[in-house]
């Protein structure tokens, strides 16, 4: 979503208002997505967010997540290791809460963290338990290479304000 754009729908309209809250200095855009997973089974590992399909290795300058619910587990744990330093010394973690909104630097190894507050492993045995929402927003100085706008990646079509 580049930065002066009109809103196509709520969400949109959401992230420009968390832009407001994060004031990412210098950037053109920011990248979201609806985070949607049981604790009992987080489909994604740690990782870095950047951009993937770019030749040089960018991140962006803020990575940001606004919860909508409360859940058991599901924490968001952020370290302070960066890409190529030998590993985290230090985590830091935020519970899912109603209305809660966590913001770090982009270049940060960061995760979510499974029902019992640990890093998850593999799927968990038993019944998945309350689904955990979330807005992620990263902010960016340049547009990451290959990310479409929301109107031009056809996803999320319900959101549209235009019916």
């Amino acid at each position: 979503m580049p930065r002066k754009a009109v809103p196509q729908h709520a969400l949109e309209g959401a992230v420009l208002a968390l832009w407001k809250l994060a004031r990412p200095r210098g950037c053109e855009g920011a990248e979201w997505w609806i985070g949607r997973a049981h604790t009992t089974y987080i489909p994604i590992g740690f990782h870095f967010d950047q951009d993937v399909k770019g030749r040089q290795l960018r991140h962006p300058v803020i990575s940001s997540v606004f919860f909508f619910n409360r859940v058991r587990g599901g924490q968001l744990a952020v370290t302070d290791q960066v890409p190529g330093s030998a590993g985290p010394s230090r985590l830091e973690a935020v519970a899912p809460r109603r209305n809660r909104y966590a913001m770090f630097r982009g270049d940060l190894l960061h995760g979510v963290l499974d029902a019992r507050g640990r890093t998850p492993r593999r799927r968990m045995e038993g019944p998945p338990g309350r689904l955990r929402i979330t807005l992620v927003v990263n902010f960016w100085k340049r547009r990451p290479t290959g990310v479409p706008t929301w109107r031009e990646s056809g996803l999320y079509r319900a959101l549209s304000l235009r019916r």
